[in-house]
């Protein structure tokens, strides 16, 4: 099947090359991609961060079943939501269920055809298995961000939040706007940091019921303040680095769950007291992307409510355009930009 891919050559070097990626197997759906966003992966091998040339990027997608096997989920005409990791159902990790973890233990690779997940394409060959029925009442747009949901979805089930639990989220980027989103619907009291104000009426418009700096989290007395004098029941990481994570801790109540959720470039060590933790009860928890549960978990919640990413500051840029999407991804006041396919 010839696809047209949109590929990472060199730092700011983008070009739009016609691939053969093989036939689809007889059980495989081909899907017209509609849209397809700029997450983290991309950005850094765009600007130069991780050198893994050529790079087809591309996982935050959504389209339009073309071809489908009669006895399959997804009928031709449907719109998806597609999420390109492996699952082969059968692994240990798999059995256990930590589907997410599948991808990492046992990569799939594709010959003959530039790294990367490969979704920034005209069309895509997937087994049934990646592809999400999205309702009817979901913008196509919407559609290309409940992968990011999804991966949030999970990183709040493993905090195990209870209304009345007081959050603080270190981040108001894509993934912290989404997590104080959650939470605040969840009935947590949220409170986000980030350095950019900016951001901070995004992050009110999300739920948060206040922002602040995270150098903040560093004085007891606001803390308390704003926590009934207990400190934060759960913490979540998505932004700077080690330093984002000790602040964290040291506002962490008794009992606390901190979730580990931005991957950190460079320097990810952090220190801390071993009997800070062990006295407190505080656990320390890593997420990692979603698993299929949580991705049908996503789908209802845009379904009930589609407005939840609605505080997100997204671009839409067209295929012709895309080195300008490309640009224009890096840019920090710019949760998403999205390709449209179209």
């Amino acid at each position: 099947m010839d696809v047209l891919g949109l590929i990472i050559t060199a730092p700011r070097v983008l070009s739009q090359q016609n691939l053969e990626v093989g036939e689809p197997t007889a059980s495989d759906l081909v899907v017209r991609v509609e849209f397809c966003a700029l997450c983290t992966p991309e950005q850094r091998v765009y600007r130069g961060a991780r050198a893994t040339y050529p790079y087809w990027g591309g996982h935050e997608l959504t389209g339009i079943v073309e071809t489908a096997p009669e006895s399959r989920e997804a009928k031709v005409g449907d719109r998806v939501a597609i999420m390109l990791m492996h699952r082969c159902g059968a692994c240990e990790a798999c059995r256990r269920g930590l589907d997410n973890h599948c991808a990492y233990l046992h990569p799939k690779s594709r010959p003959g055809v530039p790294s990367g997940p490969g979704g920034l394409a005209s069309r895509v060959a997937i087994p049934d298995y990646q592809a999400f029925v999205v309702p009817a009442q979901v913008p196509a747009f919407k559609a290309a961000m409940i992968e990011p949901l999804a991966c949030v979805v999970r990183s709040v089930k493993r905090l195990r939040p209870s209304p009345g639990n007081r959050a603080a989220v270190i981040g108001a980027g894509t993934m912290g706007l989404l997590h104080t989103a959650i939470l605040s619907r969840r009935g947590c009291r949220v409170v986000v940091f980030d350095n950019d104000p900016e951001t901070y009426s995004a992050a009110l418009a999300a739920g948060a019921s206040c922002c602040e700096r995270p150098s903040a989290l560093g004085n007891p007395v606001a803390v308390r303040s704003w926590t009934d004098n207990w400190g934060f029941d759960l913490l979540v990481c998505t932004r700077f680095g080690g330093h984002g994570v000790s602040l964290a801790l040291g506002a962490a109540a008794r009992g606390a769950h901190l979730v580990l959720y931005q991957s950190i470039e460079g320097n990810d060590r952090v220190e801390f007291s071993a009997n800070w933790i062990h006295y407190h009860e505080i656990e320390i928890i890593g997420t990692i992307a979603q698993t299929a549960s949580d991705v049908y978990e996503a789908v209802g919640l845009m379904a009930e409510d589609h407005t939840i990413v609605d505080m997100l500051r997204t671009k839409v840029v067209p295929i012709a355009n895309f080195q300008e999407a490309f640009e224009m991804s890096l840019n920090p006041q710019v949760n998403r930009v999205a390709i449209d396919f179209r």
